[in-house]
């Protein structure tokens, strides 16, 4: 099939290469594990770490795996090493990138290298020619995963490569037993192309919407979703569209005060019950206030007080769907988060692969100096 811009055909393309994906892993997770057994893993800090969309891999993951992880950006790391980076500690720096030649990138495994004594590197990319991967590459006590070949997005916005991240840093760290994480993303997968003219009618009227500012919403893993499904209105509008993410309860405590009647707020609703009762409590209070604004709701089942409480609602409408962990839905809601984002781009008068072609961002960032660490 053809494609307008690299950027829908790499949206289009995930279940596709989440498929791919999922084999390569099953076919190399002996090896994995042995890399991970001969460092000790088990044993060590874990710290995720990227830029921009590879940083929100790890903040979505975080909360599926152990006390011993955490998630920093390499943004961080660089401009303040020796608050993340400690001399004594055992790390497993494992870092998430598309490319892997963003200069953040390469310095965060440097300082690494540098002030950590016991430190070991696992990458996981999208770019087996990219510089991350060339330089970790047979290396002691470091490994290179590569994401199959079409998730190395060749547009501006990451969107395939985010997914196949996300799903590679699943399957090795995460909780869920690694085969019913396939049956599970192969539900997701069902979900999606079950739900492509649904998808497709909503985001035709949703891109209509006369609005100026997006505010993204999710609890748990879908907060961290939220995210980076604001930066992709964010990026694809060239920054048209004013963006926020928050968690529903966070939200009254100031941040609300972004609503206007130009407001789009879209909540992405999780499967427990307990949570979804404070989402659903700020879904109705937003809709009973007298101050006009849109809201959207994405949601695995069928919920009739959701749908009476909100001006657009879609929903999978899927029971089994509803009880898997909130991080299987993200693989879906960013689906259309990206859809979404396209489609404004386009609205605009933009070109989604390249929204900003003077160049003030770019597809791997430029003009950052990386300077020598000493104490």
């Amino acid at each position: 099939m053809e494609f307008e811009h690299a950027t829908l055909r790499e949206i289009k393309q995930q279940g596709i290469v989440w498929k791919e994906l999922l084999d390569s892993l099953d076919k190399k997770k002996e090896e994995i594990s042995e890399f991970l057994a001969s460092i000790n893993a088990d044993n060590r800090k874990i710290i995720f770490t990227g830029a921009g969309t590879s940083e929100f891999v790890g903040n979505v993951l975080l909360l599926n795996t152990g006390d011993n992880f955490r998630s920093i950006a390499t943004t961080d790391i660089v401009e303040n090493p020796e608050l993340y980076l400690h001399k004594d500690e055992k790390v497993l720096l494992v870092s998430f990138a598309r490319s892997g030649n963003s200069p953040e990138s390469l310095a965060a495994v440097e300082l690494a290298n540098q002030i950590v004594e016991d430190i070991a590197h696992l990458a996981i990319t999208c770019s087996e020619k990219g510089k991350l991967a060339q330089q970790m590459t047979g290396k002691e006590k470091s490994y290179v995963w590569l994401t199959p070949k079409a998730s190395d997005d060749e547009g501006f916005a990451m969107t395939s490569s985010f997914t196949c991240m996300l799903l590679s840093g699943l399957y090795i760290f995460g909780k869920i037993d690694k085969a019913e994480l396939k049956e599970m993303m192969y539900t997701a997968i069902e979900e999606i192309n079950k739900n492509e003219e649904n998808f497709k009618n909503h985001v035709d009227e949703l891109i209509k919407l006369d609005v100026e500012r997006i505010v993204y919403l999710g609890s748990g893993p879908l907060r961290a979703l939220s995210e980076e499904a604001t930066l992709k209105c964010l990026e694809l509008s060239a920054g048209k569209l004013g963006v926020f993410y928050n968690s529903p309860l966070s939200f009254r405590h100031g941040p609300k005060s972004i609503i206007n009647d130009k407001t789009a707020v879209i909540m992405m609703l999780s499967n427990k019950e307990y949570t979804r009762k404070y989402e659903i409590d700020l879904l109705k209070e937003m809709y009973t206030e007298n101050s006009k604004k849109y809201l959207i709701c994405l949601d695995a089942k069928n919920d009739k007080e959701v749908k009476e409480n909100t001006n657009y609602y879609i929903t999978l409408d899927n029971e089994k769907f509803s009880k898997y962990p909130e991080i299987i839905n993200a693989f879906v809601y960013i689906y259309f988060a990206q859809l979404f984002a396209y489609n404004k781009s386009l609205r605009f008068g933009f070109n989604p692969d390249n929204p900003c072609p003077t160049g003030e961002v770019n597809r791997v960032v430029k003009g950052v100096n990386i300077y020598p660490y000493g104490k």
